[in-house]
């Protein structure tokens, strides 16, 4: 079950999608990326949650839109464990690492599977449930995500693409549920526009500073020329990951 938050921004389209996973036998659940402190989603992921035994909560990283509300948990979920890669948010458990099995009911098909795919920030981690990828901000439903210096890495973040796209193949899921966004049921499409998208936009950026720009402004102001006022700072947040990634960044624009 989709929850989203009403947090509706630029950054967060429609607003941050909570998920809980209720166990086979209906009597515990895991929610993944509580989400922005707000009181009424809040209330809506425990309604959803309902009667059943909260067992695991999953973060699939640091940002606030995701992570704030636990801030709270010790009111809400007071003894439940929180899995996630930075120490910091982790509660009761350790950080969590590639190929972890976070378990939450007694069948054997209660466990989320743990897929580390760094590269919008370094700790995002995806998830896979029944064919299933929680991909948190690594794919988006609607438009490409963010990569940002230094939180992120743009070189991870290809090979992080290349990699679901390797799961894909394997068949170890077949569709993904973004934390933005609608559903995504063609992934293989999805996911090689937003590796070819992410290598275009490299192109651009060396051609820019072939032309003679010298810093991240400059790039921006060519490359992303036509982006709307509201989101440029991250467009230059975006150039600085790519300036890093071409070893092109100048010190004062780290």
């Amino acid at each position: 079950m989709r929850i989203r938050a009403n947090n509706p921004s630029p950054m967060t389209l429609t607003g941050t999608n909570t998920y809980v996973i209720n166990s086979a036998d209906d009597t515990s659940s895991v929610l993944i990326d509580p989400g922005p402190e707000l009181a009424e989603h809040r209330d809506n992921f425990l309604a959803e949650i309902g009667d059943r035994r909260l067992t695991a909560i999953v973060l699939t990283h640091q940002h606030a839109d995701h992570s704030e509300m636990l801030g709270s948990v010790e009111q809400w979920a007071p003894d439940v464990p929180v899995y996630a890669v930075l120490e910091k948010f982790s509660r009761l458990t350790p950080p969590v690492a590639d190929g972890d099995r976070i378990a939450f009911g007694t069948d054997t098909t209660d466990v989320l599977e743990v897929v580390v795919t760094p590269g919008h920030t370094m700790d995002s981690i995806s998830l896979i449930h029944d064919h299933v990828l929680y991909s948190g901000d690594t794919v988006l439903g609607e438009g490409t995500t963010i990569v940002t210096h230094p939180e992120g890495s743009l070189r991870d973040y290809l090979e992080s693409l290349d990699r679901l796209l390797r799961l894909l193949d394997e068949g170890r899921y077949s569709s993904i549920e973004p934390a933005h966004g609608p559903s995504i049921e063609s992934p293989a499409q999805v996911l090689e526009y937003y590796r070819s998208h992410r290598l275009e936009r490299i192109e651009q950026v060396r051609a820019a500073l072939a032309q003679g720009a010298a810093s991240a402004t400059d790039v921006c102001d060519i490359v992303y020329h036509d982006v709307d006022p509201s989101v440029r700072g991250a467009a230059e947040q975006i150039v600085r990951a790519q300036l890093n990634y071409l070893g092109a960044l100048t010190p004062e624009d780290e």
